[in-house]
């Protein structure tokens, strides 16, 4: 089966931050607050647009250029743009998939020339400030469904692609792939489900897919 397209999580593994949202969080002095409202998204007592909508209230009001100035400011993982490139050389479709926010992934997407991108929009009001809504494309357990759908668009089936990604979160889209891939995975449960798993940089992720992608 050739391959035809290839999915990739954005936070740890394209980028060198695990979780976009926390990085802000950090970075805005809400992390304190953010961290109850994951507690209760984990134990089941609010659903994943809520934890998303009580996560973005808590930047309502900053302007937009302030969050694009801090996002900006996330350092791509070393070899990435090798990587892409050897990968759209070689034909393959490219598309980030991520449950973070799409103030990185369009970013992702303009640098490294991918695409497509989905993932979750911040919604700003007139003023160019945070709203306090945000609407939520891809959530921490639908990576699978999503990625059926992007197949659908295309015409391709899930042998057609290869799935990267580092976390939990990914699981599901690894399950729908002909080949998973769990690049420097944060759990067993990751390396577990992925049918190859990569530790180190991105060089050594190219060099497994020179070695697929040249048969």
């Amino acid at each position: 089966m050739k391959f035809k397209l290839v999915v990739f999580d954005v936070d740890g593994v394209l980028t060198e931050v695990e979780s976009v949202w926390r990085y802000l969080h950090r970075k805005l002095g809400t992390l304190k607050q953010a961290e109850v409202n994951a507690k209760a998204y984990y134990n089941g007592l609010i659903s994943y647009e809520e934890w998303a909508k009580r996560d973005v209230a808590l930047w309502r009001g900053i302007p937009k250029e302030v969050l694009i100035s801090i996002v900006n400011n996330i350092p791509l993982r070393r070899g990435a743009r090798d990587l892409i490139s050897f990968l759209k050389a070689k034909g393959l479709i490219v598309v980030a998939l991520s449950a973070g926010l799409s103030l990185i992934t369009r970013r992702i997407k303009d640098v490294l020339g991918l695409d497509r991108e989905l993932s979750n929009d911040l919604i700003f009001d007139k003023n160019g400030k945070v709203s306090g809504d945000v609407v939520v494309k891809v959530r921490a357990d639908n990576k699978g469904l999503v990625l059926k759908k992007l197949l659908n668009e295309y015409n391709l089936t899930g042998k057609e692609c290869i799935a990267v990604g580092d976390s939990e979160v990914d699981i599901p889209m690894f399950k729908e792939v002909g080949l998973s891939v769990a690049f420097s995975p944060k759990d067993i449960k990751v390396a577990e489900a992925a049918d190859v798993t990569i530790y180190g940089d991105l060089s050594k992720l190219l060099y497994l897919f020179k070695l697929i992608l040249s048969k």
